[in-house]
């Protein structure tokens, strides 16, 4: 081999050592991407009220989250329905907020939804209990440092 072919050979390497590496960080960049994706994700049926119901779920479940409270200790959420603030991410130190609605069979007691998940955060009749307006139970499916994903089982009444 003589003296000008040498650095062909090591600028060849290196150009397929680049690519090599480029491609491995895109791919590990694109597979973190498709198992986190950062801000809220609403998904599912959420009924004709879903803004309502979508700002009370993620009032609620930031809640949750943020302060450990469920149920009746949960009385900041009342208003929410009407409340632009909840459409968007308030999770303390978190980057991911799922919600997945789900319509669920009627209950001839009017009672709430059975959870979804693992915990119970808190039930609501969106726009008061009566006839037509859906009722909600809002539950944790999984949570972490960087989210949660939360269900939302719901039926009219």
């Amino acid at each position: 081999m003589d003296s000008t072919s040498r650095p062909s050979v090591v600028k060849a390497i290196a150009t397929r050592l680049g690519i090599a590496v480029t491609t491995g960080a895109v791919l590990v960049a694109a597979n973190a991407g498709l198992a986190h994706a950062a801000g809220m994700s609403w998904s599912g049926d959420f009924s004709n009220r879903s803004t309502a119901m979508k700002r009370l779920a993620n009032c609620a479940a930031s809640d949750w989250y943020n302060n450990s409270r469920s149920g009746g200790q949960i009385t900041t959420c009342n208003d929410a329905a009407g409340n632009s603030y909840w459409d968007g991410i308030h999770l303390a130190a978190a980057d991911y907020h799922g919600i997945e609605g789900k319509r669920v069979a009627y209950r001839s007691d009017q009672s709430c939804p059975p959870k979804d998940g693992f915990q119970y955060v808190k039930c609501f009749y969106v726009n008061g209990k009566a006839k037509g307006h859906p009722v909600m139970t809002v539950a944790i499916e999984s949570y972490g440092l960087g989210g949660q994903d939360v269900n939302v089982s719901w039926y009219y009444l």
